[in-house]
């Protein structure tokens, strides 16, 4: 299957997948999360694949979600964060195991599906933040999955004030596995893949399923997100974005 979003490279039992929007810093977009959905499916079903790698194009890995996709109206985007169409989600219960190979800013939509993957490999000039709240929303899977990852001081300082994580400090705090110089990134992300594709597939999945089954909390943190977008400051967050200036809150 071709696609307009998507990158696809299958190897030796290993699927390379490039979010590759370059342009806007490979913005997750409601065609690409139709896309990355439609992809998880072709590669559950693909016997020969055991290890998918997900990477970005360009200077990013993702810069979130594409803010100017909300002139298209609450209803539709909100109909995209359905349980069936998460695509977050989609990649955490994925039966195979995923490797981020993070090569650049992973913000919003796209830091969420580093905390989706099974394991990361960072570039040193990479960057995580959680920065939804600048538009009057927040990360549903951030709230859920960061306290877990490095404690709920941590993840409410990240997500209050919408600082940036280094790639060293990542991997201090546990997000990240290990800190690669840029081009040796995809390298190193292969090398780890092909250890992996190498052990029992059967085991590997119940590994898989058994760290993950604690996740817990996700529906009430998709309610709130839900409850946020249909907000005055949810308007004025996403306004402001567009316009490039100071959001004013008002607290409705």
């Amino acid at each position: 299957m071709l696609f307009e979003t998507l990158l696809i490279d299958k190897t030796d039992g290993i699927a390379v997948v490039t979010l590759n929007r370059p342009e806007k810093l490979n913005a997750v977009s409601l065609k690409m999360r139709s896309e990355i959905l439609s992809l998880l499916e072709e590669l559950r079903e693909d016997d020969d694949v055991k290890v998918v790698i997900f990477t970005g194009a360009g200077s990013a890995f993702s810069a979130g979600a594409d803010i100017s996709e909300f002139k298209e109206g609450k209803d539709k985007l909100r109909a995209s964060q359905m349980p069936d169409k998460d695509i977050t989600r989609h990649i955490y219960e994925f039966e195979k195991p995923v490797i981020g190979a993070i090569n650049g800013v992973a913000t919003g939509k796209g830091s969420q599906f580093t905390l989706a993957f099974d394991m990361n490999i960072a570039s040193e000039d990479a960057k995580f933040g959680w920065g939804a709240t600048l538009l009057g929303l927040l990360c549903p899977y951030g709230i859920i999955r960061l306290p877990k990852e490095i404690t709920r001081f941590r993840a409410k300082e990240l997500m209050m004030t919408c600082r940036f994580l280094s790639a060293r400090e990542a991997c201090e705090w546990g997000i990240v596995n290990k800190v690669v110089p840029k081009d040796k990134l995809m390298e190193a992300a292969m090398e780890l893949a092909a250890k992996i594709k190498e052990m029992p597939p059967l085991s590997i999945r119940a590994i898989k399923e058994a760290v993950n089954i604690g996740m817990g909390g996700y529906e009430y943190s998709r309610q709130v997100f839900a409850n946020l977008q249909r907000t005055e400051d949810a308007d004025e967050g996403a306004r402001a974005f567009l316009e490039k200036r100071k959001p004013h809150f008002t607290g409705r």
